[in-house]
């Protein structure tokens, strides 16, 4: 059975994406970011292709909009209306369908790369859940080794609480998990800021 990743994104528009961001360095800006995040996101995990099914999980229009990404690619799955909660539930269901188990990444964290997916992987394979833990209280990636219902159920979203409110839900219905090493999302100025200083850069090259 081979795995199956999906892989979170939205299309690039100024004014749409990462509007965190761009009360720093503008809305222009800001997409350009993104979708160069887009690129390298799905470039460092073209490694894994051989082992896991690797599904663009789109947002901001139809499948067609991400054309110029189909090369780093196996199929394009349109991300439904709903939460993040919900989206993750649906796109989990579907995927687990096909057997093996599903991850989810998403594209605000460049720093995520195939040998993260493939520690991912070990980890679920005595273990019923996976969390690759974010510095601001979220997560960059979540996998499930099968289907575990109301997985997503009873997590504040998109808050400095989501991944404590996950972790205590697995706690609560028995489900074991994994951690793997914290990275950082890029949301703020200062997250970008940061982000630069850890490539060794100490201004925005753009």
């Amino acid at each position: 059975m081979t795995a199956t990743v999906l892989v979170f994104l939205k299309y690039p528009e100024p004014g749409r994406v990462k509007t965190r961001l761009a009360t720093a360095i503008g809305p222009d800006r800001a997409a350009a970011l993104y979708r160069d995040w887009i690129g390298v996101v799905l470039r460092a995990l073209q490694p894994a292709r051989s082992r896991v099914t690797l599904v663009g999980y789109h947002d901001g229009g139809p499948a067609e909009r991400f054309a110029g990404w189909s090369p780093l690619v196996d199929v394009w799955r349109p991300q439904p209306p709903g939460d993040l909660g919900d989206r993750l539930a649906a796109g989990f269901a579907d995927a687990h369908v096909y057997g093996g188990p599903v991850l989810a990444v998403g594209t605000d964290c460049p720093e995520i790369d195939a040998r993260l997916i493939d520690r991912a992987l070990e980890l679920l394979l005595d273990r019923d859940a996976v969390f690759g833990p974010a510095t601001d209280g979220g997560y960059y990636l979540v996998g499930t080794a099968r289907h575990l219902p109301e997985f997503f159920d009873g997590v504040r979203w998109s808050s400095p609480h989501t991944r404590s409110d996950h972790l205590a839900r697995c706690r609560e219905r028995g489900w074991s998990f994994g951690l793997l090493p914290e990275l950082a999302d890029i949301d703020t100025g200062d997250d970008w800021q940061a982000y630069l200083e850890r490539r060794g850069s100490s201004h925005d090259p753009g």
